[in-house]
């Protein structure tokens, strides 16, 4: 992703993390939610990244490589959504394409407001 797209979600995680009290919440989860909730089309997806090009005026920089912990289903998906830029011949925008989901459910996340805490059964 790109930087501006790990820090919002950076900022959000340790926001969760406090509302929620839950300090396992890791990037893993986030992503594998921005994964599972990406359409799987690929003209849906470039304009998405067209979109937040615009939104940046164009200057999206640079992203790094990131090794993440996903689901089995969201790493399917990731390689889906892969495939389909590919085909798409939009393999070079990946990250766009990845930095774009996760504004959208960053987004979401914000409409929601704070994580609650959950609520546990009694023991008793």
């Amino acid at each position: 992703m790109i930087p501006q797209v790990w820090q919002m979600l950076r900022k959000r995680i340790a926001t969760d993390r406090r509302s929620s009290e839950n300090r396992e919440l890791a990037v893993g989860h986030y992503m594998d939610v921005v994964f599972l909730d990406a359409p799987l089309d690929a003209g849906k997806l470039i304009k998405m990244y067209q979109d937040l090009s615009t939104r940046l005026m164009g200057r999206l920089g640079s992203g790094e490589k990131t090794t993440l912990r996903l689901s089995p289903g969201a790493a399917e998906r990731a390689a889906d959504i892969k495939e389909l830029l590919d085909e798409a011949d939009y393999s070079r925008k990946g990250l766009y394409v990845v930095s774009a989901l996760a504004v959208r459910y960053l987004a979401e996340l914000d409409e929601a407001g704070p994580l609650p805490q959950p609520e546990l059964p009694s023991l008793f």
